[in-house]
């Protein structure tokens, strides 16, 4: 038999990978210490992405760009205050009921834990012990919270990001013209069009999946809201609305999903029939949105495979948190756009993609 032979890398090879394995480094710690920055811009550019449309439709009737995009924007920024308004109060008293849900949270774990206090007490033998209640602390800064927040940061983070984010929408959509060209000047004259029909497909993307997304999540709320009513579920009007958000998110979303109405249940139910209806509830409306909704509404756009969604969802979850689960998608399937057009970058596009 022939013998193998393997050609060792040449200083220069290993000087290029060390190079790009550094480079990538950089990345990853700009995108985790500059988070916030990264998500403003993230978001204000898939916000624009949608409303870019818009836009057109308003310059077709002789509608000045700039005022357009003023149009849309403010639109957007009424309907946000309109939910703001109908949800506040529902929320505010959520707020308000949660030491109460806290007790009952207790009295809960003492219930379940008394079995295993008794038998690891060996009181089979030694007669009847006292059930102590455990101690619940209530931490000053929750993991959880902090995992929720990360990619956001503070509450003055979060203030400047709301507050930025209609600026930055309205002077990408006035200037889109100048910022194509100026875009597609970056690149040799000979992948321009290349470049533009990359930019073109992550458009056309995030449309389909932001918008397709949201049409999934207002059909899932006018079916979930309903049976939350019906059972009398306290905070039903709000809680139904951010199931079907929940809902979104792969594989997790089911889970996600099922705990706020099943903890906001606590408050109100003492038998198990109303907490079995949520969870058969919320879980047949994600059975219907995964395989009947999504599919036709979001389409086939966003081409991943299980495994790169997945992996996905744990590199931007780790880097950014809640909101990184959210923009885990469209940001993967964005990458996977460009691979798919760049010959050198295919094969990591073909191995994401669906078979």
């Amino acid at each position: 038999m022939p013998e193998l032979k393997f050609r060792e890398p040449t200083t220069a090879a290993v000087a290029n990978t060390s190079l790009r394995i550094i480079a990538a480094g950089m990345v990853v710690t700009g995108l985790y210490y500059a988070s916030s920055v990264v998500v403003t811009l993230v978001l204000a550019v898939f916000i624009a992405f949608v409303l870019d449309p818009g836009v057109k439709g308003m310059e077709r009737l002789n509608l000045p760009r700039w005022l357009g995009s003023l149009l849309l924007v403010l639109l957007g920024l009424a309907a946000v205050y309109l939910l703001f308004y109908v949800s506040y109060d529902r929320a505010f008293a959520l707020v308000a009921a949660l030491p109460k849900l806290g007790e009952r949270l207790r009295q809960v774990v003492a219930r379940l834990e008394a079995p295993f206090s008794f038998l690891s007490s060996g009181a089979w033998s030694a007669g009847p012990a006292p059930v102590s209640v455990p101690t619940v602390r209530i931490l000053e800064e929750s993991p959880w919270g902090q995992y929720l927040w990360r990619g956001i940061g503070s509450m003055y983070a979060i203030a400047v990001t709301v507050m930025f984010i209609p600026f930055l929408v309205f002077f990408m959509l006035t200037s889109k013209n100048q910022i194509w060209a100026t875009t597609l000047n970056l690149f040799p004259a000979e992948r321009r069009q290349q470049a533009e029909d990359v930019i073109q497909s992550i458009g056309d993307m995030v449309r389909q999946y932001v918008l397709g997304n949201l049409l999934v999540a207002a059909v899932s709320a006018l079916m979930i809201t309903p049976i939350f009513m019906v059972i009398q579920l306290p905070y039903a009007v709000l809680l139904g609305p951010v199931s079907a958000v929940l809902n979104l998110i792969p594989y997790i979303g089911v889970v996600l999903a099922m705990l706020p109405p099943l903890l906001a249940g606590l408050l109100a139910f003492d038998t198990i029939g109303p907490f079995v209806t949520v969870g058969v509830a919320v879980a047949l409306v994600h059975f219907l949105a995964v395989n009947l909704l999504t599919p036709k509404v979001v389409g086939r756009k966003v081409k991943l495979n299980a495994l790169s969604v997945t992996l996905s969802m744990m590199f931007w979850g780790w880097l950014w948190g809640a909101i990184g689960l959210v923009l885990a998608i469209p940001i993967t399937a964005a990458f996977k756009a460009v691979c798919d057009n760049i010959r050198s970058l295919k094969p990591l596009g073909d191995w994401m993609g669906e078979s």
